[in-house]
C-alpha cells in the first residue's frame, strides 16, 4: 500500500447565507483531513471551490487561505485561478499566489476552440514564467463553431503533456478511450494522472492501466472512508469496492446526484454531515428547503452504511 501516493482532494467552498465566504468552515473541513494517510494532493477548482461566484481578489484570498491550511495539515495543494484571465491579469495573479507556494497551478482553458493549439499550448505553459508549475485540467472544450462540447484532439493532448513545466492532468473528458490514450502519455511524460468522474468502478477499471490517483466524489463528504477504499482499488480488491459502491455510492447517485447534479447534490450532501451550508451565491442554484429535507432519509442510510462498511 506504501507504494500508492494517495487520492486527491477537491476542495469545497463554503458560503453563510448573506453570501459571503465561510472561511470557519472552510478551515474545519481542510484541518479534519489530518490523520488521513492516503491523500496524494489538495485541489482548489474552479467549479467544486466555486470560482465562477468569486471575484479576482475573492480567488486569491480564498487560494492564500487554502493553501495556508493545507500546510497546517502537510499536503501539497494544487489551485486553479480566476476563470476570465488575460495577460496582465494573469500575471498579478500568478506573482501574487507565488507567494504561498502552490504545488501546480490548475489551468482551465477559458475560451473555445477553433482548431488552434497554439493558444492552449501558451495557457499552459504560462505559469513556467512566475517560477510555478502546470496542472492541466483537460475539461471538455468548447467548439468555436457550434458551442458543441469535445474532446481535446489527441496531437494537443500528447503536445500539452510534453511541456517540460507539466507535471500533473486532471483527466476529465468522461470517456475511456481519451482516458487511455491520457494515462499511456503520462506514463512516458512522468506526469501525474488525476482520473475524474465514473466512481469508484471506473477508478477500479483502470487501476491496472497506471492510474496512481483519482479525485475524490462521494469521499469528499465521508473522508474517513480514503484509508479503506483508496488502497482496496489500488490493490483491485472487487469485493470491497463492491461494497463501497453498493452502500454509499449507488444510494447517493441514483437517489440524489442523478436526480439534482453534482454540484446541488454534494453541497447538501456537505450540509448534511455537517461541513458547511449549502447555499451559494446569487445567481447560482441550490438545493431548495423542501427538497433537501427530503433527502433526510437517504442520508440517514448513508451515515449508516458508511458505519458498517468501515466494519469490514
Amino acid at each position: 500500500m506504501d507504494k500508492f501516493p494517495g487520492l486527491t482532494l477537491s476542495i469545497p467552498l463554503f458560503f453563510e447565507r448573506d453570501g459571503a465566504v465561510d472561511f470557519h468552515s472552510l478551515e474545519k473541513y481542510i484541518h479534519g483531513l489530518e490523520g488521513i494517510k492516503n491523500i496524494a494532493a489538495l485541489y482548489s477548482m474552479a467549479y467544486n471551490t466555486r470560482y465562477r461566484m468569486l471575484d479576482f481578489e475573492e480567488v486569491i484570498k480564498v487560494n492564500q487561505f487554502i493553501l495556508e491550511k493545507s500546510r497546517d495539515v502537510n499536503v501539497p495543494c494544487y489551485v486553479g485561478h480566476p476563470y476570465i484571465v488575460n495577460d496582465k491579469s494573469f500575471s498579478k495573479y500568478l506573482e501574487v499566489i507565488s507567494k504561498s507556494n502552490p504545488a501546480g497551478i490548475s489551468l482551465l482553458y477559458p475560451e473555445r476552440y477553433y482548431g488552434f493549439d497554439e493558444p492552449i499550448l501558451k495557457f499552459m505553459d504560462y505559469p513556467a514564467s512566475f517560477g510555478l508549475k502546470s496542472v492541466i485540467h483537460e475539461m471538455k472544450l468548447v467548439s468555436g463553431f457550434n458551442g458543441e462540447l469535445i474532446d481535446w484532439p489527441v496531437n494537443l493532448i500528447k503536445t500539452a503533456l510534453s511541456l517540460e513545466n507539466v507535471i500533473a492532468i486532471k483527466e476529465d473528458s468522461k470517456n475511456d478511450d481519451i482516458a487511455a490514450v491520457v494515462f499511456e502519455e503520462c506514463a512516458k511524460q512522468g506526469v501525474t494522472c488525476v482520473l475524474a468522474g465514473g466512481g469508484k468502478r471506473r477508478a477500479l477499471k483502470f487501476a491496472d492501466k497506471g492510474m496512481q490517483t483519482w479525485l475524490n466524489g462521494t469521499t469528499m463528504f465521508f473522508p474517513q472512508a480514503i484509508d479503506k477504499i483508496y488502497p482496496a482499488i489500488m490493490n483491485q480488491d472487487k469485493t470491497l469496492v463492491s461494497s463501497y459502491c453498493e452502500k454509499i455510492e449507488d444510494p447517493f447517485f441514483k437517489q440524489i446526484a442523478t436526480k439534482y447534479g453534482w454540484h446541488l447534490a454534494h453541497k447538501a450532501a456537505l450540509e448534511y454531515f455537517g461541513y458547511g451550508t449549502r447555499w451559494e451565491r446569487f445567481p447560482h442554484a441550490q438545493l431548495p428547503d423542501s427538497e433537501y429535507s427530503s433527502l433526510a432519509p437517504v442520508f440517514d442510510l448513508l451515515e449508516k452504511n458508511i458505519d458498517e462498511f468501515m466494519e469490514l
